[in-house]
């Protein structure tokens, strides 16, 4: 008489005390050991499996096929069953496999499994008789598919009988809960697929039109009547949605790895580009950000702590290679740059990222993205990241985002000889260097002597030609009292350390400026109304920055470097602004009064 086979039955759970009771029940008939490998449930499933008297394992989900193999690893029969926690079997089903268990054939069996929306048994359409393996002799098969559907792979040539009975699955009770399961079904999806398989438009819009068909009309769904209905659109929908997300996680990964962020221009236009290598580095932790930039911004791009290399636009130039060298996925042309681009392209950098709006981009750049620096409502810092739109990463960031993405570290530097903690240490940079509208030297002489000398410790930075320029139109200013003249007197990167361990600064729309608010320091910028100048598109982004601009309509000075508007900004608005700063600072008691400006 033939000997019959034992059968390890296994189950995979995670929160599944409303299911798993009657899943073990119903497998009772013909399993010599049933193996539950949970993921750490937090309600009552491991109780009801222990009093069952099962074997409970706690094991960490790595995902579905994972954990299903591992779970195949502990049957100590090489006859298994697999069964889900939310199914349970037919009694002709659980018949047929305790007959097949007497009289085994072949490799594995397949059987019909029927599942349930509403409460209501769906015979029709996609989701009848979806055919599973779930009983196979392990030496030649284990779980394999893609994630979230597992299925079961077998050896070449084995073979399969079909069992009778149904393999009863209690899916979804409404819309909401089909939904979330679409939902996350999808991310797993995209997840496990993404730089794997391709799609389209096209195709995602076909996949779902024919889905809804095959399952409403070729498979008759409609004799299930609304349950039907619900059940083509659901599949519909997850059709339509895991390859979205699809779509849009290989649109996000084409950007690579190694990415390169192109702007060549000035200090403060930079520095407020810091933030979108900042986002790159968050979103995707394993890339390598370079920045090719000016050779005298070096010392603050490096002192990002998201910036992995800095390349001197110069320096490529003159020596091609050391841009082929990256092996770049992505360049980003923040401001555009014919040479670097012509290069960029010669070098068959992947991903050539460029405004549309210059015309030597639409032969070097293959990745052209139609927006305007020029007609924007927006920040300069936040269209920056409209460059990120071929890759449907994030394109709108808000100030808060921006601010704590600039990732700046100052270099440790001992500033006690200059700096006076009794008081408040405010950096006045009067110049631009030509690039910006300027208040004018007499107004901050005027602020200088208006703010109390008690209150006050004051430094004058910037260039030593613009230290020529002070001592030609105010020399007096140079000199004033409490004045630290410390023009010409550091580098870039002694600024920067300065600036971070100062109390606050003021001054036009320059470098500096920007660098201040970087760095978390109380800064006040002094704009302009004309656009695109204004502080809407060049204004200071940092938790301690602030702007001051007249409420004004003009264009009267845009041809002219005198800026009446700027001007208009009184010295008794930009002290009260200190003023308060410095009662913060704790310079002056809480409970004392202000000091009264001097007229």
């Amino acid at each position: 008489m033939e000997k019959p086979v034992q059968i390890s039955v296994i189950i995979i759970t995670f929160n599944e005390e409303k299911n798993i009771g009657r899943c073990i029940d119903s497998v009772q008939t013909f399993a010599d050991e049933v193996i539950v490998v949970d993921s750490y449930s937090t309600d009552n499933t491991k109780q009801i499996c222990l009093a069952k008297k099962v074997q409970f394992v706690e094991h960490p989900f790595e995902g579905h096929i994972q954990q299903k193999n591992f779970a195949l690893s502990l049957a100590t029969f090489d006859h298994v069953f697999a069964i889900d926690a939310d199914e349970y079997l037919s009694v002709q089903l659980a018949n047929s496999i305790a007959k097949a268990k007497k009289h085994w054939v072949g490799h594995a069996y397949k059987m019909n499994r029927l599942s349930s929306y509403g409460g209501r048994w769906i015979k029709h359409g996609n989701w009848y008789p979806d055919q599973k393996i779930r009983l196979w002799d392990k030496r030649f098969g284990s779980w394999g598919g893609e994630n979230p559907h597992d299925k079961v792979i077998l050896a070449k040539n084995s073979k399969v009988t079909h069992l009778l009975g149904d393999l009863m699955h209690t899916s979804y009770q409404n819309g909401q809960e089909t939904l979330a399961k679409i939902q996350q079904y999808s991310s797993i999806f995209a997840r496990e697929n993404v730089g794997k398989r391709s799609t389209s438009i096209p195709k995602i819009v076909g996949h779902t039109f024919f889905s809804f068909c095959k399952s409403y009309f070729i498979k008759v769904g409609f004799l299930d009547g609304f349950e039907g209905l619900v059940v083509a659109a659901a599949e519909a929908n997850h059709v339509f949605y895991k390859y979205s997300k699809l779509y849009e996680a290989n649109k996000r990964a084409a950007i690579g790895k190694r990415i390169i962020i192109s702007r060549t221009d000035n200090l403060g236009d930079v520095i407020l580009t810091l933030p979108l290598a900042g986002h790159l580095k968050k979103t995707i932790p394993d890339s390598e950000i370079y920045f090719i930039g000016k050779k005298y911004t070096e010392p603050v791009i490096r002192q990002s702590t998201y910036i992995d290399h800095f390349l001197d636009r110069e320096e490529i130039l003159a020596n091609p290679s050391l841009l082929a060298s990256i092996k770049a996925d992505t360049i980003l042309f923040v401001y555009p740059d014919q040479a670097l681009a012509a290069l960029a392209k010669s070098f068959k950098i992947f991903n050539r990222v460029a405004t549309a709006h210059r015309l030597f981009n639409w032969f070097y750049c293959n990745r052209l993205v139609d927006f305007s620096r020029l007609r924007s409502e927006l920040h300069e810092s936040q269209l920056n990241f409209k460059l990120l739109r071929p890759f449907r990463l994030k394109t709108n960031p808000d100030f808060s985002q921006l601010m704590s993405n600039y990732g700046l570290q100052a270099i440790s530097k001992d500033f006690g000889h200059l700096l006076d903690p009794t008081k408040f240490n405010l950096i006045i940079h009067p110049k631009s260097k030509g690039n910006g509208r300027e208040w004018g030297l007499d107004h901050y002489s005027a602020l200088i002597k208006q703010l109390p000398k008690e209150r006050f410790r004051f430094f004058l930075t910037g260039l030593k030609e613009e230290e020529l320029s002070i001592q030609r139109d105010l020399p007096e200013l140079l000199t004033a009292e409490g004045v630290h003249n410390l023009m010409g007197k550091f580098s870039l990167e002694e600024m920067s350390a300065f600036i971070n361990k100062a109390d606050g600064l003021v001054a036009s729309g320059t470098g500096v400026l920007h660098l201040a608010a970087a760095l978390g320091t109380f800064c006040v910028g002094l704009f302009p109304p004309i656009r695109p100048i204004h502080p809407g598109r060049w204004g200071p982004i940092g938790t301690h920055a602030s702007f001051l601009v007249v409420d004004k309509n003009c264009s009267d000075c845009r041809k002219s470097s005198n800026c009446e508007c700027i001007r208009m900004i009184t010295v008794s608005q930009v002290a009260s602004r200190l003023l308060l700063a410095s009662k913060r600072k704790g310079s002056i008691s809480e409970n004392d009064p202000l000091p009264a400006l001097l007229s």
